[in-house]
């Protein structure tokens, strides 16, 4: 393997910081409060009611709030900033339905009283598991292997305490077995600005992907032991002091144990062809979240920007030493009442060698070109832009199902669009994994398509997307959350 030339990093590096500031300026000037000196043209706000909130407490509330007891505002920027208290308070994901009324003091005609009643979600989740262990639906749909299923369930305890905490434990068999538990605590002072989340778990497996060959990961099983074990454990430290931009500080230790015939076989798995890895990780993200629906937006914008050292302490069994900045921007338009547009860049860039059990690139997650869903780019540095323009074919219903007692599942909302996007991706790699075979390396991805998408409560996001890529390959892919 190679290292990419200092030169080449430190020009990349300066690239991707101008297109984080450049692209997250917007974020940075937005005021969230509403207060002003007093005088005869402004309203004050007299008083904040709460109801519906039967879990969760009332300080959690009035925290998205951009109006407090007190302020005084103009009356043009009233149904703005009730708007954005709205939608403060969904992107919680605590509720599934918040309305907000303002009433004139019967005393004082420049008193508003606001009232805000809110449905509560179901917040125990206890949830069977039965997960596909390939990089999306569509990659497990081509050989629909059972074998490949992990199964098992997890309690996912939301808003536990009525504080907006989340405790999450999960037990999993099957392909991937996994015990893990996770613990968040988003506020710790009165402030509500400092949180700690930790974390911890166990996982083994049969099979693991080692190389990447014309576009599409190898694995490789030990029929009579298991091919990997994970062992992890985190802290998180997270500071908010204002509604929209966030920081989250994070120190993880990994242990890996890989199979030795597999290190022996493929000694560019691991850095130094050691079956044991161990290391921790610094992980710092800045997010600036101005969506006006977290789930599936239609107007706002968000951007986020993450540092990681892979290495930051190791231990005698690897050299493991990586650096990687990640970035991502999106924009979203409303064109009309019905029409939307949206689009987004993200990317990486990476400094230090990669053994290929950490390295990704274009095909993980959010991080895919559509219409290329079949296929996997290992890049150290990438970019991917996403297009989409879509009409609302049914705009946001209500419903009521009567036979359903609970209000927390009685009262659904649905909504359907049509969409048409074109994306485009590059990834660069330069180290000497067998590039020969992998011809999307180093190539510009270009994708179109069109679909339907169908959204409801509980963030449940269904897309179904023909499209076609530069290969001049056709395919329908399904998907689970918003394209940007």
């Amino acid at each position: 393997m190679k290292p990419c030339g200092e030169k080449y990093h430190l020009a990349l590096l300066a690239l991707f910081i101008a297109f984080c500031l450049v692209f997250s300026v917007d974020s940075f000037g937005q005021t969230e409060t509403s207060g002003f000196p007093s005088d005869d043209s402004l309203l004050q706000i007299n008083s904040i009611a709460l109801a519906g909130n039967k879990i969760t407490k009332d300080q959690i509330l009035l925290r998205e709030m951009i109006l407090k007891p007190g302020d005084f505002i103009n009356p043009a920027r009233l149904d703005t900033l009730l708007s954005r208290s709205r939608e403060n308070l969904m992107n919680t994901l605590l509720f599934n339905y918040v309305e907000i009324s303002v009433n004139v003091d019967e005393k004082d005609s420049n008193l508003l009283n606001i009232s805000v009643e809110v449905v509560e979600r179901w917040y125990i989740w206890p949830i069977p598991i039965l997960k596909i262990s390939d990089r999306n639906f569509n990659v497990w749909w081509q050989t629909k292997d059972l074998s490949r299923l992990s199964y098992g369930f997890y309690i996912d305890w939301r808003n536990f305490r009525g504080r907006k905490e989340n405790l999450i434990t999960r037990f999993q068999w099957g392909y991937g077995r996994n015990l893990s538990i996770q613990y968040l605590v988003p506020y710790l002072n009165r402030k509500k600005t400092m949180g700690l989340g930790f974390g911890a778990g166990y996982s083994r497996q049969k099979e693991t992907a080692y190389r990447t060959m014309y576009n599409k990961q190898e694995f490789f099983k030990e029929p009579d032991d298991f091919a990997r074990e994970d062992v992890f454990a985190f802290g998180q430290f997270l500071l908010r002091k204002n509604i929209y931009t966030s920081h989250q500080f994070e120190l993880r230790y990994d242990q890996h144990h890989f199979s030795d015939s597999l290190v022996q076989k493929y000694p560019d798995f691991t850095s130094d062809s050691s079956s044991q890895v161990r290391y921790l990780t610094f992980n710092y993200m800045m997010k600036f979240d101005h969506r006006d629906f977290k789930s599936y937006p239609l107007k706002g914008s968000y951007a986020d920007l993450s540092v990681i050292k892979y290495g930051l302490w190791t231990f005698n069994e690897n050299t493991l030493n990586t650096f990687s900045i990640l970035a991502t921007y999106r924009k979203y338009f409303e064109l009309s009442p019905r029409v939307f547009f949206a689009t987004g860049l993200n990317g990486q860039i990476s400094a230090g060698l990669q053994p290929y059990f950490i390295l990704k690139g274009i095909g993980y997650d959010r991080d895919i070109v559509r219409s290329y869903e079949y296929y996997l780019v290992d890049a150290q540095h990438f970019a991917i832009l996403k297009n989409n323009i879509k009409f609302s074919l049914l705009q946001n219903r209500d419903k009521k199902i009567d036979f359903i007692r609970t209000e927390k599942f009685s009262r659904i909302y649905y909504a359907m669009y049509l969409n048409v996007f074109f994306d485009a991706g590059y990834g660069y790699y330069d180290q000497d994994f067998g590039t020969e075979t992998n011809d999307l390396q180093n190539a510009l991805l270009m994708g179109y398509g069109t679909g339907l998408d169908f959204v409801t409560y509980y963030d449940v996001v269904i897309r179904l997307e023909f499209s076609m890529n530069f290969k001049n390959e056709a395919g329908v892919y399904l998907h689970f959350r918003a394209p940007i």
